[in-house]
């Protein structure tokens, strides 16, 4: 049946109910004044007609308060809510509710409406499902506008690495030192043009980024060589002005191990890590790079004999949105992998990657 339709019959039935209680009410009030009447009243100074009068007066104002109570209290508590959801507050009321009752697994349910809140109980329902899906659909816009936000930080962040390319080469194409020859030039210019068009994509990224959806993660993934990939990734962080006086190694266990992932996550998850490696370590510095195969599972391994880093900052690290550990971490576990980062075997930093194969 029709919600409305049935809250209508509800409506009619409370009201008959209320309506024969006034009568009753009356007729009883009458039959008790005439069996009494003598002994109430032996002069007859209150006569019949004024008795009943009287009580019906006096039934027709208690019949209309309780009419209004059963009818106004719930579209008054109705406008309450309403202003509370105008308001921004979509949690819902608990009032119109009798006593939770605690179910099996510990949990409070709400099965029964309080009178006179029970009239209506098709609107309240209504409104309870508007309120969860306000509180839904505002909990879902403050994660998704946090994870804008973080986004954000990470491409500003991740910026900041083909920029060091770009100003690096430049610096050296303008140093009046040295000579340098064509061929030298012309590999400058490339690098210079391909980490342009680096920084162009992430500014893409960032103009995409208020598109996005809820359930929308900004991912591409393809099937490719992780070893291949790995590796050319390592030559090109060799290449960074910065990284002249540091040494690198790479060792793999397969020749080809081909995988689902996003190049440009996965790549700026190695760019971080080996960056790091270089910026935060003396010059002199040794990187090695390993990758192995273990079942279904792709273990990358970069370590380094540098400085190390203490556990306080590690885990301040982690837990800030927007730098570059933080940044790896959330892109490999966007892959359905896990990063860890602990002390090497000697001194330094030891970063471990795994992530899943496709069978």
């Amino acid at each position: 049946m029709n919600p409305m339709v049935t809250m209508a019959f509800r409506f009619i039935k409370v009201t008959i109910i209320l309506v024969m209680m006034f009568v009753l009410s009356f007729i009883l009030c009458a039959v008790i004044f005439i069996y009494l009447q003598d002994w109430m009243n032996p002069r007859g100074t209150i006569s019949m007609k004024t008795f009943l009068a009287v009580t019906g007066f006096v039934l027709m104002v208690i019949f209309f308060i309780a009419f209004g109570w059963c009818v106004g209290k719930p579209l008054t508590y109705l406008i309450r809510w309403i202003n509370r959801l105008s308001e921004g507050n979509y949690s819902q009321p608990q009032e119109h509710f009798r006593q939770p009752s605690e179910g099996s697994d510990g949990s409070l349910h709400h099965n029964n409406y309080r009178y006179p809140y029970v009239l209506y109980k098709e609107l309240f329902d209504r409104m309870t499902q508007l309120s969860n899906q306000l509180q839904r659909s505002e909990t879902d816009r403050i994660n998704m506008e946090a994870k804008k936000q973080e986004w954000i930080a990470a491409i500003s962040h991740d910026l900041k690495t083909p920029l060091s390319y770009v100003e690096g080469y430049a610096h050296m194409l303008a140093a009046a030192d040295y000579q340098w020859t064509d061929e030298e030039k012309q590999n400058f210019s490339r690098q210079i043009s391909d980490k342009t068009a680096e920084m162009k994509q992430l500014i893409h990224d960032l103009n995409q980024t208020g598109r996005w959806s809820v359930e929308q993660f900004p991912m591409n993934k393809r099937e490719d060589d992780i070893v291949n990939f790995l590796r050319d990734m390592m030559i090109d962080i060799a290449n960074h002005p910065l990284a002249e006086q540091a040494s690198f190694t790479f060792t793999e266990q397969e020749n080809v191990c081909m995988m689902d992932f996003d190049s440009r996550l996965l790549g700026r998850v190695f760019q971080n890590v080996f960056m790091n490696a270089v910026i935060h370590n003396p010059p002199g510095i040794e990187i090695q790079c390993g990758i192995s195969l273990e079942g279904k599972r792709c273990i990358i391994v970069i370590e380094d004999n540098g400085i190390g880093i203490e556990e306080t900052k590690l885990r301040q690290a982690l837990d800030q949105s927007g730098k570059g550990i933080a940044i790896a971490n959330a892109f490999v576990e966007a892959h359905a992998g896990c990063m860890s980062i602990l002390p090497a075997d000697g001194k330094g930093t030891r970063v471990k990657i795994v992530l899943p194969i496709r069978p």
